[in-house]
Formats: C-alpha cells, structure tokens, sequence
C-alpha cells in the first residue's frame, strides 16, 4: 500500500484480520496513522465531539465541556444540536490539512473514509436509539448532507470545496444547499473572540433547495470545527427552510 501522504510503500504486517479487512484500509500508512489522534466516543463531549480527556477538568461538566455551556446560554444554538468530530487537533493533521486544503491535494480525503464512514453510522444508530423511545417518531429519514460552502473566490482559488470532498466520503446525496454569499478572511486568521462574535451569516440558503430540507434531518460536513461559530451560522441560515434539526460532521475538533 501507498501512503496517500507521505508516499511510503509500507505492507501492513499480513495476519488473518488485516487479510479479512483489507478493503478497509484507510489510504494511510501505520506510520501516518500513528500519529493521528482520534477522538474516543468516552472522552468526547456529548455536544461538539472535543476530546475532553485533554481539558481541565474545571471546564466540563457532566461531559459537556464549557464552550457548549455557554453557546447553550447565548440563545444561539437554534435549530443546531450537535457536533461529531474524528480527530483532535495536533501538529500532523495540521500538516495533512494544509496539504489536503491549501495545496489542492484533495484525493487526501480518501484516507479518512473509513472513518467519516464510521462516525456516520455512529450518528445514524444514536438516531435510531433515540427514536425508539419515542412512540411517534418523524426523525426516521436519513439526514441530508449539506456541505459548508466557500466564497466563490476561496473556490477559485481551490478549485475544489474540501467540504463537498469530505462529504462525498460518505456515499450519500450531496445538497450544496448553502452559498457563501460573504467573502471574508480566512477563518484561521481570524482569532478566538472575532469568530465567537460573528452575528450575521455569510451564508444563503437557495431557494430551490428549501423543499428538500423542509421537514428533514441536516447533516452539515466540514474539515474543522473550532469555535462552532460556522455550524451556527449556516444552521441558522437553514431555518428558513424549516429544518427538522441540524447537526454537523467535521473532520476535526480544532
């Protein structure tokens, strides 16, 4: 196998397991994997996905860590319920992004199928378990993927959304149901306090779009979630076309 990343030709060590599961290969090498840092269900806020095995303790309480306290104080959330996350932050997945995003290596995206994959069925099945306490039960449609989307001037200089390409991981229709229809700074140039501050949406649900979201579950995908800011605001773009709840996927808890 060829690391999608570093290049490497590095055979996994042939067992009975890594035989049965060989379709299941995520693009990286040990190497590469090895130094990602998946989020673990039991340490992973109920609310955003963080990792909170990596906070002070101070900072959560009953598995919600303290951001999520006080967006749920704002009054901001809205439709907007809940973040999934893959990974934690750290210096190598710094490095993939910025090949992944900035250096227009999208088949990056692939290695993290299985695991995209993998948190999807996660949401689906928390779905259904919560459903199934419920004697009338209107969530049983799959959600809707629904892509952040980039300016059309981040776009060109792209030439792809990483979004749409992470989403498209997950083999499932795609709404880019979304338009940016406010080019700003790029998020990560933006500190802490301007993101948290951001009150209007740069973002536009199409018209043409609205009949598909009515009534349904959205699933917004995105490569990082920081401050939460961006899901909220696209969420609260989506109100105007009456969806049941939103909720997000990102590759990354930053």
């Amino acid at each position: 196998m060829r690391c999608l990343f570093c290049g490497a030709d590095q055979p996994e060590v042939l067992t009975f397991r890594t035989l049965l599961l060989a379709e299941d290969k995520t693009g990286f090498c040990r190497s590469c994997r090895e130094q990602l840092a998946p989020i673990a269900v039991q340490n992973s806020c109920q609310l955003c996905g963080r990792d909170l095995s990596i906070l002070d303790p101070k900072l959560v309480h009953e598995h919600i860590c303290y951001d999520c306290t006080q967006w749920k104080k704002s009054g901001r959330n809205g439709l907007y319920e809940k973040n999934y996350a893959a990974y934690h932050y750290n210096a190598f997945i710094k490095d993939i992004l910025n090949q992944f995003k900035f250096r227009g290596d999208s088949v990056l995206a692939d290695g993290f199928a299985d695991e995209m994959k993998k948190i999807f069925r996660r949401i689906k099945k928390e779905q259904r378990l919560k459903n199934s306490f419920s004697l009338f039960r209107p969530h049983d449609e799959e959600y809707v993927l629904v892509p952040i989307p980039l300016s059309m001037k981040r776009l060109a200089e792209r030439g792809f959304n990483q979004a749409e390409v992470l989403a498209e991981t997950l083999d499932m229709p795609i709404l880019n149901a979304l338009t940016r229809v406010k080019h700003e700074p790029k998020q990560s140039k933006k500190t802490r306090s301007e993101r948290l501050l951001m009150r209007e949406t740069p973002f536009h649900l199409e018209n043409e779009y609205v009949s598909f979201i009515l009534g349904k579950k959205v699933l917004l995908i995105d490569d990082i979630y920081t401050t939460g800011a961006t899901m909220r605001l696209a969420a609260h773009a989506l109100t105007k076309g009456n969806p049941l709840r939103v909720d997000s996927l990102a590759l990354i808890h930053g």
